[in-house]
């Protein structure tokens, strides 16, 4: 582990939905077993919305507590908690500059960013980290395996190293799949991914994961591992 990866923090989007609390008990994990701090944010939509609640604030503390409690339950993590004011998405952007990852949930992440469009895909392409979608509420998946999407772009190899990592880290098999066969293995095998790693040049894989109603995804691209 690099000294510029021991600087850095895995910071979790937190919008007090189930799928964000279970994107927090992930982000735990992978902090824990990378000896990392986990960062949870909150970010009040400086512009103000009508999907906001009444008092704001004390729905970020609100939020905030209830995800720190679920991600407690991964010992020897230091966990850090920010109400920040912005835009959601461009605020998770500038964080993932200094972040080690970005974890997302696939549900209620729409309404952490507001009217941002696809924040999944939009993340992906944007941030200066790898990007993990959890799938779902409730306790992420531990087993199942790893599953890397390879081919020719220049991200194959961060993808590889990363892929790797993770199976090492969660003690879990790594299977490769080419990008040709990806959509129809995912269809098939979702219920036994523990999460799908991918580059960043294919945001489509965001889409396949979620709609299959199994694995979790987690796009990188640039520096390998």
């Amino acid at each position: 582990m690099g000294d510029r990866e021991s600087t850095q923090a895995v910071v979790v989007g937190i919008d007090g939905s189930p799928a964000a609390d279970s994107a927090a008990v992930w982000a735990a994990g992978e902090a824990a077993g990378r000896n990392l701090p986990l960062k949870l944010v909150y970010v009040i939509h400086s512009a103000g919305d009508p999907a906001d609640p009444p008092d704001p604030q004390a729905a970020a503390s609100s939020a905030l507590s209830q995800a720190r409690q679920a991600a407690r339950a991964a010992a020897g993590v230091q966990i850090e908690t920010a109400a920040l004011h912005g835009n959601p998405l461009a605020t998770l952007i500038e964080l993932s500059h200094s972040a080690a990852m970005v974890v997302v949930g696939s549900v209620g992440v729409a309404h952490t960013c507001h009217r941002a469009g696809s924040t999944a895909a939009a993340l992906a392409g944007s941030t200066g980290c790898p990007v993990a979608v959890i799938h779902g509420a409730g306790t992420p998946r531990h087993d199942g395996a790893i599953v890397a999407e390879i081919d020719t772009s220049p991200d194959n190899k961060t993808v590889l190293g990363w892929a790797r990592a993770e199976a090492e880290l969660r003690h879990a098999p790594l299977q490769l799949v080419t990008s040709g066969d990806v959509e129809g293995y995912l269809a098939a095998h979702a219920e036994s991914i523990q999460l799908f790693v991918s580059g960043t040049r294919d945001r489509r894989s965001l889409g396949w994961a979620g709609g299959t109603g199994g694995c979790s995804v987690l796009t990188v691209g640039g520096t390998p591992r």
